[in-house]
């Protein structure tokens, strides 16, 4: 179920900005890159003079967004499949996969004692299972399909409670409004130990969670921040929130 994405190079290099007035850099990011990405701009606002500025969402909607005219440098997309219908109505200056992720199954502490595995979701006593909208948020189109291909998507579809986007999900466990929810290893380890990992989703279950990032303009200094964030400093940002390396 593996998909990759074109990737196109246009002339994309390092290049200085000439202007003495501080550039603005606006960046369109999956939800679950949150913390990651608010770390990586504040190391590289530190050593470069610019003013990035963040919309947080899902790719879904982010998408959306971009294509209705909304402005953006930068997309970073928890989809393969948001980031070619960007290009595909937009065009794109350059774009490749950055980092990757993994699907797992979280619980309250109090109910995870009750589940060993995903297939216990038919069977154990629990209320709710939080899950991102599945046409918009890739975290939820992702786990519709490993439920579907367990075979218990039908079974407990009526104990579905919807997200907007995949922090949504992890607040409603955090919350203690659904005692269960799909979301991203790298959410549940930014919630420590207000939620629990029962499972990570079977890798051949649902399609492989790839995030590519697209630069849309040719504004220099979002040229500079998309060739950063592909180096050795900012990757080792990604790894430590739980992202892979994209291949």
């Amino acid at each position: 179920m593996k998909k990759r994405l074109l990737v196109t190079f246009i002339g994309v290099g390092l290049v200085g900005c000439s202007s003495n007035e501080t550039e603005e850099v606006m960046i369109m990011a999956a939800a679950s890159l949150n913390d990651a990405i608010d770390e990586l701009i504040e190391i590289y606002e530190q050593d470069h003079d610019v003013d990035i500025t963040v919309n947080y969402g899902s790719s879904g909607q982010l998408r959306q967004q971009i294509i209705q005219g909304a402005p953006a440098d930068l997309f970073l997309s928890a989809s393969i499949a948001d980031m070619e219908e960007v290009v595909e109505a937009e065009g794109m200056k350059s774009s490749t996969n950055l980092i990757e992720n993994t699907l797992v199954l979280i619980a309250t502490p109090e109910i995870a004692s009750t589940l060993t595995s995903w297939a216990d979701l038919t069977t154990a006593p629990y209320q709710g299972l939080a899950i991102g909208e599945t046409e918009t948020v890739p975290a939820g189109r992702y786990g519709k399909q490993a439920l579907e291909s367990m075979g218990i998507f039908a079974d407990i579809e009526d104990k579905l409670i919807v997200g907007k986007d995949v922090r949504q999900v992890l607040t409603y466990v955090q919350t203690g409004n659904a005692d269960v929810g799909i979301v991203y290893e790298t959410d549940a380890r930014v919630a420590g130990d207000a939620v629990t990992i029962v499972a990570e989703a079977p890798a051949n279950s649902h399609d492989s969670i790839h995030y590519p990032i697209g630069l849309l303009t040719t504004n220099n200094s979002a040229a500079n921040l998309y060739e950063w964030l592909q180096q050795d400093e900012a990757m080792a940002t990604f790894e430590s929130y739980g992202f892979q390396k994209g291949e």
